[in-house]
């Protein structure tokens, strides 16, 4: 049987509170409280719950973004040493005009982390024309800023920016927050797309529990740096067995309850 594609064992992050006239530390916010699930090759795994509750820390600490106090992870079946920031693992961000840089050409921020690699310019900037066409970004697009787009059209392109390294492994940080609905759809559509052609294993965090139950396979819910629980999206999203659950989906607004 094939390796998860995401393995984690007991992570835990903290934050230190500072206090007194030299600032020390006083003691330490558990954001993320000894957390493990895996993710299965191919699927995508939804991460909810109220805002504050760990979620999004838990995925940036992955990434490097955030330091782990304990535990580990792994990528199919390696396990990722402290402070290695992994290509085959790559992040997706909520806000997509804030995570391109405002002085960069899109040929620029494409062909940057190729570049670094050692990779020629030329074959780095092939390889973003053939990027920003399958995520349906209008050709001539290379020279222009990030502020000449459209927020689905930055989003898309902080899609194609993570897919230059040839990523197996996603993290979506509410990438669908700041759009509109119209707009979400076609993102969800991108990305399940994604998934299916190039074999995409995905995070996806998000509040809105109607993209949750139509993009995901199974559902993991965090309460307070905890997670409280976990199984398939249906089983979890209709007949929820954790009390934080059930308040969770029966804040949702609709047009029968007032």
């Amino acid at each position: 049987m094939d390796n998860p594609a995401l393995e984690v064992n007991g992570l835990t992050v903290k934050f230190p509170i500072r206090g007194g006239v030299f600032g020390k530390v006083q003691k330490y916010f558990t954001a993320v409280d000894n957390v493990s699930f895996t993710l299965p090759q191919g699927k995508i795994l939804s991460i909810v719950g109220e805002s504050g509750c760990g979620k999004s820390t838990l995925v940036k600490s992955l990434v490097g973004l955030v330091p782990i106090a304990s535990g580990d992870f792994k990528l199919f079946g390696k396990t990722v040493k402290k402070n290695e920031i992994p290509n085959v693992m790559q992040m997706i961000f909520q806000d997509p005009f804030s995570s391109l840089n405002p002085r960069q050409t899109v040929v620029e921020i494409l062909t940057a982390p190729l570049v670094a690699r050692g990779v020629s310019f030329e074959n780095a900037k092939k390889k973003a024309q053939e990027l920003l066409a399958r995520v349906s970004i209008p050709e001539g697009a290379l020279d222009k800023f990030p502020h000449e787009f459209s927020g689905g059209q930055r989003q898309r392109l902080c899609i194609a920016r993570s897919l230059m390294v040839d990523p197996k492994v996603l993290l979506c940080d509410e990438v669908t927050s700041a759009l509109d609905v119209s707009v979400q759809a076609q993102i969800l559509h991108l990305l399940d797309d994604l998934r299916n052609d190039l074999g995409l294993s995905i995070v996806f965090i998000s509040h809105d529990m109607q993209v949750v139950r139509a993009l995901s396979d199974e559902v993991l819910v965090m309460y307070f740096g905890h997670i409280v629980e976990r199984g398939n999206a249906d089983d979890v999203l209709t007949n929820p067995q954790h009390e934080y659950t059930q308040k969770l989906l029966a804040s949702v607004p609709t047009i029968r309850r007032r």
